[in-house]
């Protein structure tokens, strides 16, 4: 004949075996939700240092913008206006590369504005001695 298990203690055996499952899964979720705590407060970081940047970028625009309407004060047949909103079909750029990219184009400005004055002072100059 099979020996047969009372109910009784097959019942134990799943409540033990359920019990353990609900044990394991509870611990597994505290070690996932720490984890994703983690992520969360890391992407947190990264998206408050990203917006730094961001701000520093725009006002170092603005101010290479601001010291390119000072050196164009003199130019009164050029009409300056705003500064213009960020173009968006600009290649992705790094924060640094960006700010480098707006210096050496204020750079270029500011050197041909003073190719330009110095041969103006030089013709009057000229004309001056005549």
């Amino acid at each position: 004949m099979t020996d047969q298990v009372p109910a009784s203690e097959r019942y134990k055996e799943i409540a033990a075996l359920a019990t353990t499952a609900a044990q394991q899964l509870r611990r597994h979720e505290r070690e996932r939700a720490g984890e994703l705590g983690e992520a969360v407060a890391a992407g947190r970081q990264r998206r408050e240092a990203a917006d730094e940047q961001r701000k520093q970028v725009v006002e170092d625009v603005r101010k290479r913008w601001n010291a390119a309407m000072e050196a164009l004060w003199d130019e009164r047949w050029m009409q300056v206006k705003a500064m213009p909103e960020p173009d968006r079909s600009a290649a992705p750029s790094t924060p640094d590369a960006s700010r480098r990219d707006v210096q050496e184009a204020f750079m270029a400005l500011y050197k041909s504005l003073e190719k330009t004055r110095f041969a103006a002072n030089l013709l009057s100059r000229r004309k001056k001695e005549s």
